[in-house]
């Protein structure tokens, strides 16, 4: 049995920006009834964009693993793609196999599943150790310590896929580079932003609370720019994409 998927890239791009709004709308109503009426009732953390294992953790969570299943379709088609194409030249050495970067697509699937998990496990916070920034004396933009191997891991992420983005369609490198400006720009400079704050002021106020929300905010929107980039290359190249169900014991 064979599942067709239909999507429209737009549509679905426009929906997932109204959720990102809806959470950023409540998360204000949250900072202005805390710091503004002293109202902290428990429920309100469920629409707080600057706490973890809430609504818009696991909105943000599903979207980076849609990307991810996304990623790993793409990943099997090129594979099956290069395999075709391996089959058809074998009766001529001298005919060049055309790379079709599976591999690439592969690890950026296992990228956006471990992105995923950490979005709801928080996992990259383990790092951040106030006693040992301190004692390191780093500045205060480094004081989030876990930006450290953050930045150096996009560095060596950013020098292995330049070829690869080299090669993708005018239109798709766009939409990545997009993607890839709003996420790391919320995710690495934003915290750094919130680390000054919090260093010269304290996580308890207004002013590190609307960095933290413009920071969760630039990475929905990052998101949702490469999940759209993702369905746009799919349409051009495939589209339409067989998902195939199989059932056993």
């Amino acid at each position: 049995m064979q599942l067709y998927l239909t999507l429209s890239p737009i549509k679905l791009a426009k929906r997932l920006t109204m959720g990102v709004a809806f959470f950023t709308f409540t998360s204000i109503l949250v900072q202005i009834g805390r710091f503004g009426f002293n109202y902290r009732k428990d429920w309100t953390s469920m629409f707080n964009l600057d706490r973890e294992m809430n609504l818009p953790t696991w909105f943000s969570a599903f979207m980076l693993a849609f990307c991810a299943w996304l990623l790993g379709a793409i990943a099997s088609a090129k594979q099956a793609e290069l395999e075709q194409q391996k089959t058809l030249t074998d009766a001529d050495d001298n005919s060049p196999v055309k790379y079709r970067y599976f591999q690439q697509w592969k690890w950026l699937s296992i990228i956006f599943w471990l992105l995923a998990i950490d979005e709801v496990a928080t996992i990259h916070e383990i790092l951040i150790i106030p006693d040992l920034a301190k004692a390191l004396n780093l500045p205060p933009f480094l004081r989030s310590m876990w930006v450290i191997p953050g930045i150096i891991l996009v560095a060596i992420f950013l020098r292995q896929y330049w070829r690869f983005w080299l090669h993708l369609p005018r239109k798709t490198r766009y939409h990545f580079i997009l993607a890839v400006s709003l996420y790391i720009g919320g995710a690495l400079f934003m915290e750094m932003l919130g680390s000054v704050v919090a260093f010269y002021n304290h996580q308890q106020s207004l002013i590190y609370s609307s960095v933290a929300i413009i920071e969760e905010i630039m990475e929905m929107l990052g998101v949702i720019v490469f999940m759209y980039g993702l369905l746009v290359y799919i349409k051009e190249w495939q589209q339409k994409i067989d998902v195939e169900i199989k059932i056993i014991s």
